[in-house]
């Protein structure tokens, strides 16, 4: 299932992740995955009922034993030796099994949805397990379309991006089908060939990545990653890939404040990326910020708490929509910024990853739209 993801690539955008401000910081400034890239890239929807509810170990432990009709304590069974319930996580494979055996539909239908729902936008580390709080959106059928399940899974990716920058983290998990998408589509440089479809499909399922090796390889893959990210300027950068006005349709991705699934949440902040909606960038205001946060560098235990008070935030959308042409002034070129943006911007972050004396210097990137047709028609297997 994962065989299509470029881990290299992806690392080497996690590198540049800052979780203060949700943003990869390249050296031309700040740039993120906003609710817009969501809508288009996996056509879920990014506005309706914030996936906000909690509920404790125990409930959750509960609710799942309740699901399958069995203790959850208990071993799976057939070709699966592990439990049910396990380091708070669900037997994934087992469970879609098992939804069959009940012969109850909206039982069948449930756990086809949480398996769904759990390999593809809340996918956990382990591969093959999930997280219970799903679960807690999918039981009453009727109301599963009021749900803003593309920004879910946006908080959710933010926060594992975060967790992956921590010194002592491995792997790196969450919608990654996401992220790689969103990387072909701001970054020519890196875009594998790409399927013509309807305008209204999901823009990931256009994309014909290739199975890439492991190992060695990958590693040095990852390194020549950093090299190419750091001599990347603000021109090479495909800023509104959907077109000019690929975000009026979605005026959510103007919110500005936190976005949630179950007990995570997260900031997000237009402000900071304005030439992704064709906008100048100007020096951003102050984010909404936690009240407090914990992230050791052992990625274990990460938290960001907020104050109760932003999550009435989401339902006041008018009052909380950037306003573009207030904000700023629509670009002449794509990559346009205030000319005291980049002084700000330093001051506050650093433009590269690999040290400048490290190695050779690296040549200037051949962006995909430089090469012409027939020199990439010798490529194709």
């Amino acid at each position: 299932m994962m065989q299509h993801l470029d881990m290299a690539l992806m690392s080497a955008f996690v590198e540049r992740w800052q979780p203060d401000t949700n943003t990869f910081h390249m050296p031309f400034g700040e740039i993120s995955i906003l609710l817009h890239d969501v809508h288009h890239i996996l056509r879920m929807p990014v506005d309706g009922q914030l996936i906000g509810d909690e509920a404790s170990q125990d409930t959750l432990k509960s609710d799942m034993g309740g699901l399958v009709r069995l203790s959850v304590d208990a071993q799976v069974g057939g070709k699966w030796k592990s439990k049910w319930y396990d380091n708070g996580a669900m037997h994934a494979e087992g469970l879609l099994v098992r939804g069959g055996e009940l012969k109850i539909k909206e039982m069948e239908v449930q756990c086809y949805l949480f398996v769904l729902l759990g390999s593809t936008l809340f996918v956990d580390k382990s591969r093959d397990r999930l997280r219970p709080a799903i679960n807690l959106f999918l039981k009453d059928h009727r109301r599963l379309a009021d749900y803003a399940w593309g920004a879910g899974a946006l908080a959710y990716l933010y926060r594992q991006l975060g967790v992956a920058t921590r010194a002592g983290s491995k792997g790196l998990c969450g919608c990654l089908t996401l992220l790689q998408a969103w990387i072909y589509e701001y970054f020519p440089l890196f875009r594998p060939s790409q399927l013509p479809q309807s305008p209204d499909a999901p823009r990931a399922s256009s994309w014909i990545s290739p199975r890439l090796p492991g190992g060695d390889e990958a590693r040095q893959r990852l390194v020549r990653y950093r090299q190419l990210l750091d001599e990347l300027s603000a021109d090479d950068v495909t800023w509104t890939p959907y077109g000019r006005d690929g975000h009026t349709d979605i005026p959510r991705s103007l919110y500005t404040g936190p976005i949630r699934f179950s007990d995570i949440a997260e900031g997000y902040d237009p402000s900071r990326c304005l030439r992704q909606f064709g906008y100048r960038q100007i020096i951003p205001a102050a984010m909404t910020v936690p009240h407090d946060q914990y992230r050791p560098a052992s990625g274990s235990s990460y938290i960001v708490f907020w104050d109760p008070w932003v999550n009435q935030l989401w339902d006041n959308v008018a009052a909380r929509r950037l306003e573009l042409d207030f904000a700023s002034r629509l670009c002449e070129q794509p990559s346009e910024i205030v000319e005291e943006y980049v002084d700000w911007f330093l001051t506050r972050s650093h433009p590269r990853i690999t040290h400048p004396t490290d190695g050779e210097p690296q040549p200037r990137p051949l962006l995909v739209h430089q090469v012409s047709y027939d020199f990439l028609l010798l490529f194709q297997i």
